[in-house]
């Protein structure tokens, strides 16, 4: 009984001290006069969260309006469930941007490669000159 005891505290110890990854940065967003995501480009609200020249990042919001940076060369995948992210994926950068919950801003700068599905509609795509960009917009009003 008393193994039992000592597992059961270990175990319980063991998951309080655990630590996992804080969720990225949540910020407000704006919208213009027909909801569509306006204002500052992605990151320009606050720190959003980075990843960095090469590296590869996956990173879900599950409660919407985050903001994200794909540094050059990086391969960023993020899923916003809530609505209303941003993301700057800058060049050289692959970025692959689910938006179920709609009203999400993407920049996909020169030589970038984004892909980009909006579920919830009402998306904001910026795919500058030089960049491959693919969306589907399956909730209506994207740009």
């Amino acid at each position: 009984m008393s193994r039992l005891l000592v597992g059961s505290f270990v175990m319980v110890v063991t998951a309080c001290v655990v630590q996992s990854q804080p969720p990225p940065p949540q910020y407000a967003q704006s919208t213009g006069p027909n909801g569509d995501p306006a204002g500052a480009p992605p990151g320009a609200m606050g720190e959003a969260q980075t990843c960095g020249q090469g590296q590869t990042c996956n990173w879900a919001c599950d409660t919407g309006n985050c903001a994200f940076v794909c540094a050059p060369g990086a391969n960023c995948n993020v899923s916003c469930d809530g609505g209303g992210c941003q993301l700057d994926c800058q060049n050289g950068a692959q970025c692959n941007r689910s938006c179920d919950g709609g009203r999400c801003a993407t920049t996909c700068e020169n030589g970038a490669n984004c892909i980009m599905t909006c579920d919830g509609g009402n998306c904001a795509n910026s795919c500058q000159n030089g960049s491959a960009c693919t969306s589907t917009c399956d909730g209506g009003g994207c740009t």
